[in-house]
């Protein structure tokens, strides 16, 4: 049976069927697919999706709504009024998906449930508002994978001679990076990060220069955010071409003609000239890495085995160079196959049926000042209820649990001062002493904790709830064999 894994991204998506166990990358020629959706403004009707919509976006402008990154809405109350509907950003996100689907089909069959990678902190409505819009598609999310994990799994074979791997996943949206652990079949998180800039905002930079730089010759116009939106758009790709472009040469040119009422543009960009304007960009990828090693996995670059480099804005110009400078490890430069890698890993993660295990101790902090754990490391995720009883000990109205992480060696009633405060939940009570407060937990399949509490003296109405969506995990794979 074939196996699929989708990389759901903000600028691409990317999606890859594992068929007789060997990956097969479902896209547009060598490009994965364009996460953009062309709705008619009249009848409402969906008039193209992926490449399609990308290719021909200018011309489409003119009776379609052209929407682009659907996946940075998700989680909003953004509303699209087009043909007499309301679009809210999971039903553009379904037509992407359904596109995606669309292209699967001929390739490998009918795809009904499919591994989907999300970036490292993705938050939890998010989260929730992808797996619907999965499925107003036709497609089951199997399970969730974090993207720089899906990537590891890919590059297992590269990685397998080093204990402790940073893995940089730098795409369309986002910049994830993760410190892991490999200790033989296991896959451990040690940290995540997530920050939000990916090669959209790289290219916006590079579109602006550009713009600037064309006013001084035209010298009359507005400024970029005032510019037509279909002007704007045209320079944006050609933006993305001349970056994608300076990482085989040293210079090229931005040329459009009839640009925004301005004339013919045409400027001229140097590698040089390139790497001095991002450079912003670059040090706050080399900030991320220095905090998910140095601060969150509490490790020194020297510890460290290799970096594992991957995402399309991986290949920017430079950015390898500066990642060699900083640390003492191997680096493993982005591959050709970029685009694809985070896909790929997830798509062995459905095939290969690994078990996710909790790699956290989180707990609640008793009257006494010591820690009674609810989930603890090395315990296998299963997606049920548990649930527990606490008692008050003071005539009180509301009862407080505080929730805090604890290191991943600590005891029951662990009581050590670095253990960290991740949230807390107030429970109305009626104070007496014989009360009970009834604790349900579960880790979901969005890989959220979630915890809901209520005194045995009170209705369902006064339920309260909290979910902790930063767990770490440690994935146990039968990785011999695997592509």
């Amino acid at each position: 049976m074939n196996v699929f894994g989708i990389d759901f991204g903000t600028t691409n998506s990317a999606a890859v069927a594992l068929i007789g166990g060997l990956p097969v990358k479902i896209g547009h020629g060598d490009r994965p697919f364009p996460s953009i959706v062309a709705i008619h403004k009249v009848t409402g009707r969906v008039v193209a999706r992926g490449f399609e919509a990308w290719q021909q976006r200018e011309s489409l402008r003119e009776t379609c709504e052209v929407i682009t990154s659907p996946k940075s809405y998700l989680g909003s109350n953004h509303v699209w009024k087009i043909g007499g509907h309301d679009w809210l950003p999971l039903d553009i996100a379904a037509e992407v998906f359904k596109g995606l689907a669309d292209k699967i089909e001929p390739v490998a069959g009918t795809v009904t449930e499919a591994t989907v990678s999300i970036p490292v902190g993705f938050a939890p409505a998010k989260r929730r508002e992808l797996r619907r819009a999965a499925m107003k598609a036709g497609i089951k999310i199997s399970s969730f994978v974090s993207e720089p994990t899906a990537a590891l799994l890919k590059n297992h074979d590269k990685v397998k001679m080093w204990t402790k791997i940073a893995v940089l996943d730098w795409g369309g949206g986002t910049l994830d990076i993760s410190v892991v652990e490999l200790m033989g079949k296991e896959v451990r998180e040690l940290s995540a990060v997530g920050i939000p800039l990916g090669g959209d905002n790289l290219d916006a930079k590079i579109a602006e220069w550009a713009h600037n730089h064309h006013l001084k010759t035209a010298q009359a116009g507005v400024p970029f955010h005032e510019i037509d939106v279909k002007s704007r758009d045209r320079l944006l790709a050609k933006a993305e071409d001349a970056k994608r472009q300076l990482g085989n040469c040293e210079v090229t040119d931005i040329m459009l003609p009839s640009y925004g009422g301005m004339g013919n543009l045409k400027v001229k960009l140097t590698l040089d000239t390139m790497k001095s304007l991002l450079s912003p960009e670059i040090e706050t990828v080399l900030d991320g890495l220095k905090q998910a090693v140095n601060s969150e996995a509490k490790m020194s670059f020297d510890e460290l085995g290799c970096v594992l480099m991957v995402g399309g804005s991986s290949k920017l110009a430079s950015l390898y160079e500066r990642i060699v400078d900083l640390v003492s490890c191997e680096v493993i430069a982005p591959s050709p196959e970029a685009d694809w890698e985070v896909a790929q890993g997830a798509a062995m993660l459905d095939h290969l049926q690994g078990a996710h295990v909790n790699n956290d101790n989180i707990g609640i902090e008793l009257c006494d000042g010591s820690f009674f754990p609810i989930i603890s490391k090395g315990t296998e995720v299963e997606h049920v209820s548990n649930s527990l009883n606490f008692g008050i000990v003071e005539d009180t109205q509301s009862a407080c649990f505080n929730f805090y992480k604890a290191p991943g060696n600590a005891p029951l009633a662990f009581s050590g001062s670095s253990r960290r405060r991740v949230g807390s939940l107030v429970i109305p009570t009626n104070g007496f002493v014989n009360e009970a407060i009834n604790v349900e937990y579960t880790i979901d399949p969005d890989l959220f904790l979630k915890v809901s509490a209520r005194s045995d003296h009170k209705g369902q109405s006064a339920t309260r709830s909290w979910e902790y969506d930063q767990l770490l995990f440690t994935y146990h794979l039968p990785l011999e064999g695997h592509q």
